[in-house]
């Protein structure tokens, strides 16, 4: 087990690290000047590269990368080169609303999607199993930004249900969860088609086994057979699809905060990269890749106790 943990670690580590770099790198290669940005068309060279020293970037890159390694693992991020403030805190304060809808987006695709891939699997080449497959294709199919604006103009405009905002400063619990309902309903039909197919494949490929078969020879009821011998050997690959899915989601997160101007990450990094906001980027990047690799991480600890064969692989 400790070899096992040591390993989930390392890969941890090793991803994290990879992700930032390609992140630094890409940034870099964006054409704009964040000096030029923040001083405006009409500042003289002198003052450019005043500001581009004191923000490093008169440095070569790999000596960039270098100082941004050093500071990343001493938890500096830098500071925004458009408001002066910490990078990293202000990722931080972002990050509550982004994740609010990410996992109220899972829950909804959880509670739907593992459901109807089981009823789909066990009705193989009925009217349900096909009528869930039709629904999942058009979740997959139709990218969220398009359910976002259709679920305004029906939901909202039309029928008046929810409000088209998906956020609000009014206080109070309630009033927050109406604003949050619509886009996490969005955000969790999408991410339902894929844990629903998934669940389906994996669910057949149980139920075809050799077990089930013995199973149901002995006289074990069915719901016994589908929950407590099917699903739990199916249980790995669905977490693994939930655990894709989910980072998958955070990235449809940023489009869902766009299409019903909320707060949060999506925003946040979208502005950074329109101004060159290097150290901004680089923070958030590191905040998401840090989330879903550790993620990922827990997925894999997670099908370790499953599942002890893993353990040994």
């Amino acid at each position: 087990m400790i070899r096992y943990l040591a390993r989930c670690a390392a890969q941890f580590a090793v991803a994290l690290i990879g992700i930032v770099t390609v992140a630094f790198f890409l940034m870099r290669a964006i054409p704009g000047d964040p000096a030029l940005y923040m001083l405006g068309d009409f500042a003289t060279a002198e003052a450019l590269a005043t500001l581009r020293a004191r923000l490093g970037l008169d440095l070569p890159v790999w000596q960039q990368y270098g100082v941004f390694l050093l500071r990343a693992a001493q938890g500096d991020m830098g500071v925004s080169v458009v408001t002066g403030q910490s990078a990293l805190a202000e990722i931080l304060a972002a990050v509550p609303p982004s994740a609010t809808l990410a996992v109220a987006g899972m829950a909804i695709a959880i509670c739907f999607g593992v459901p109807l891939g089981i009823i789909a699997a066990v009705r193989q080449g009925s009217a349900v199993d096909l009528a869930v497959m039709l629904l999942a294709l058009g979740g997959i199919s139709f990218p969220v930004f398009w359910l976002g604006l259709v679920a305004i103009l029906t939901l909202s405009h039309a029928l008046g249900l929810f409000p088209a905002l998906g956020a609000t400063s009014e206080p109070g619990f309630w009033k927050g969860l109406h604003h949050l309902a619509l886009p996490s309903l969005v955000l969790g039909l999408s991410v339902a088609a894929y844990i629903a197919r998934l669940t389906r494949s994996a669910m057949l490929e149980i139920l075809g086994q050799d077990f089930i078969r013995v199973a149901r020879a002995m006289g074990v009821p069915e719901r016994r057979i589908v929950w407590h011998l099917a699903f739990r050997n199916a249980l790995i690959p669905v977490l693994a699809v939930i655990g894709v899915t989910f980072a998958w989601s955070l990235g449809n997160a940023i489009l869902v905060e766009a299409v019903f101007s909320r707060p949060g990450l999506g925003s946040t990094i979208l502005k950074a990269i329109l101004s060159r906001d290097y150290q901004l980027v680089q923070a958030g990047v590191l905040v998401l890749a840090a989330a879903v690799v550790l993620l990922n991480t827990a997925l894999d600890l997670i099908y370790g106790a499953i599942d002890p064969r893993l353990r040994r692989t």
